[in-house]
């Protein structure tokens, strides 16, 4: 059935269905929440119901020749628009990639192959920082072909709010003249960044973020070669995001956590002096997102080690580290270890914001130290 590549989002697939078996199908959708919670999956997914030749019930066959076709993502009633780069002298009225090199124009191929494999896939072309304008009026091109196929045509337009101006006006001119038998699906995870105007004339379809069990689920039968503690560290380090956590898979978690795990050692033991020298070392060529990573694993040691404290050593994750988490807890058994946690989790809210990284962590690590090192 097309809905099993979509993890979780029950509401969001009974939504769906029942627009299709009672043939009250919008003209247009707007799949909008959290980054990674399968908007795109399910985008792909309702094509497929939507050119199925034998839907049963609001589900596809995923066995036909055109929910094949949909999941390769090569179907002529499937257009799948994401930002692409400017092609060189590109004008206004082009085709989006007839003054693209041959390299982009690969790597754009691979994308899309990759996001055919997984649904999940974030697509990042290099220099591709928009959807161009030409990329939206092929929509009408496409529109006014003749459909030698079985369906719907169905747009795709993934990052709806990487659109400029040019390009969200133009859509939403398509957006005032619906087309029969012709459903454009806009997925987004910044929908306020959207012509209110093109809100306005699009069905709203909320996503929400993955359980943590949702999530280990789809993980461990997407990877047979992830064994369960594994997936339970993810899970809990994806914060409710698929696509999170499955580029998390390809990280050496356990080499980032006894990293974390020495820094915290340094700063507990030894002077200020020293341990600065040991962040600055700690981030070398780190990017912000390795040190989002790092410190998420941080939390979730100093969680397991609050646990025990509380007595409760059943919940903690990091199973294989309960002897150095006996002797932490043991030797700073007056650690107000909610305090660190509550600083770790402010720490990561700043990198994000990208504020200068040295100053993060010099910060966290005095909080650290006046937290755990109650004297």
């Amino acid at each position: 059935m097309s809905w099993h590549s979509v993890i979780g989002q029950e509401r969001v697939k009974k939504i769906l269905q029942r627009s299709f078996t009672t043939n009250k199908i919008s003209h247009a959708y707007l799949f909008h929440g959290p980054e990674g919670t399968g908007k795109d999956a399910a985008a792909i997914a309702f094509s497929k119901l939507l050119n199925c030749e034998h839907p049963d019930n609001g589900n596809s066959c995923n066995t036909c020749s055109n929910c094949k076709r949909i999941s390769s993502l090569q179907h002529p009633n499937l257009q799948f628009i994401v930002s692409m780069p400017v092609g060189k002298n590109e004008k206004e009225g082009d085709d989006p990639f007839k003054n693209l090199d041959q390299k982009t124009i690969t790597e754009y191929r691979q994308a899309i192959a990759d996001k055919a494999e997984n649904p999940y896939y974030r697509i990042n072309l290099a220099k591709a920082n928009t959807i161009k304008i030409n990329s939206i009026r092929e929509i009408r091109k496409s529109i006014n072909l003749a459909r030698a196929e079985h369906g719907k045509k169905v747009i795709v337009i993934s990052g709806a709010d990487k659109m400029n101006d040019s390009a969200a006006n133009s859509l939403l001119k398509t957006l005032e003249e619906p087309t029969p038998n012709t459903v454009i699906i806009l997925t987004t995870s910044n929908h306020d960044k959207l012509l209110p105007t093109i809100i306005s004339r699009c069905q709203m379809v909320r996503f929400e973020l993955l359980r943590e069990e949702e999530v280990r689920k789809g993980l461990i039968e997407r990877d047979k070669t992830l064994d369960e503690q594994q997936a339970i560290l993810i899970s809990k380090m994806a914060n409710g995001s698929f696509q999170r956590a499955q580029e998390l898979t390809g990280a050496d978690l356990v080499s980032q956590r006894e990293e974390m795990i020495d820094l915290l050692r340094n700063i507990l033991a030894r002077s200020p002096s020293v341990w600065m020298k040991e962040i600055e070392g700690f981030l070398g060529p780190k990017d912000r997102y390795n040190v989002v990573r790092s410190l998420m694993l941080l939390n979730l040691w100093v969680r397991d080690a609050m646990m025990l404290q509380n007595d409760n050593g059943d919940a903690i994750v990091n199973l294989d580290q309960q002897e150095p988490l006996d002797k932490f807890i043991a030797h700073f058994d007056q650690a107000d270890l909610t305090a660190v946690i509550n600083a770790i989790e402010r720490a990561i809210a700043l990198v994000e914001k990208n504020i200068y990284l040295s100053l993060v962590l010099l910060n966290l690590a005095f909080d650290i130290r006046q937290f755990i090192v109650r004297r």
